[in-house]
């Protein structure tokens, strides 16, 4: 497997310019809705002139615009869950919840594709779930770090269950399937204006527009080029560089407070996680070599 070192540098400045989005999330002081909000207006701004002049839009069929209304769907709700659990949480602990999407797939793939779960799904699901436990203070919902992480666990599995529907719409382009993935999930947003706080000075601006600009179109850009030209074992696994990013730079910026057992639960976590990556990967290369 020859990995491009630039791809991998490309990939390692994608993770690096979304892993700012938990620390920014807090910066602002507006709510969950009025963050999305910018962030997919910034997007939708850069994406709606291309999508026009390519006209990628005149062929859609009845059934591609449905796809692309239950993907827009899915990302709003994630975005959604993830925000708020940065804001009744913290910014680490809403990205180890998130980080918990890998975990999530195992289930989602056996009630979706039949896959069956085997004996070390089961122990990857219970480290992680271990992992979880040492994060959250106390078992207790009425918490508000305990339920702010229980929401980004949701957000998890929503998260993981956008590759799903995508998969289902693959023959669209890209870029039609990023643009109906904001379009659908501004709509969603859109519904709750009533809820949207305007940013108060350069103090909320500034971190919206990094997160739209940086975050969102560049770090996304970055990171759609990277997984589409790197081997997926390679992204699968540089994605969890993502969590590390994010509690350190929360603990710089915001001061949060990092401590041993969550650290610990958030390795389990990311360990259990990558373990479901390397683990099938793994045994495809020793029957490689069993066969040769």
């Amino acid at each position: 497997m020859t990995i491009s070192l630039r791809l991998f540098a490309i990939a390692l400045c994608a993770i690096l310019a979304m892993s700012l989005v938990p620390v920014l999330v807090r910066l602002a002081s507006v709510n969950e809705t009025s963050i999305a909000l910018v962030r997919i207006v910034c997007a939708l701004i850069f994406l709606t002139p291309v999508i026009l002049y390519k006209k990628s839009l005149h062929n859609l069929k009845k059934s591609d615009w449905l796809g692309l209304m239950i993907v827009g769907l899915l990302f709003a709700l994630h975005w959604w869950t993830y925000f708020y659990s940065i804001k009744a949480s913290s910014a680490s602990m809403g990205a180890i919840a998130l980080s918990t999407y890998g975990i999530a797939l195992i289930f989602l793939n056996w009630f979706f594709k039949k896959q069956p779960i085997t004996l070390s799904n089961m122990i990857i699901v219970g480290l992680s779930f271990i992992g979880c436990l040492l994060v959250t203070p106390e078992l207790n919902f009425s918490n508000q770090m305990t339920w702010g992480f229980t929401v980004g666990v949701i957000s998890g599995v929503l998260y993981a269950a956008l590759p799903l529907m995508h998969q289902r719409i693959s023959h669209l382009p890209t870029m039609t399937r990023s643009w109906g993935q904001f379009a659908f999930a501004f709509l969603f947003f859109l519904s709750l204006w009533p809820q949207f706080e305007w940013p108060q000075g350069s103090g909320d601006w500034w971190p919206l527009i990094t997160m739209g600009i940086v975050s969102t179109l560049i770090g996304h850009s970055l990171w759609v080029k990277a997984s589409t030209e790197l081997p997926t074992i390679v992204t699968s696994v540089a994605y969890y560089f993502y969590i590390p990013i994010a509690m350190v730079t929360s603990f710089i910026f915001l001061g949060e407070n990092i401590t041993p057992t969550m650290v610990v639960g958030a390795c389990l976590i990311i360990g259990a996680s990558l373990a479901l990556v390397l683990l099938p990967w793994w045994k495809q290369r020793r029957l490689r070599r069993v066969n040769r």
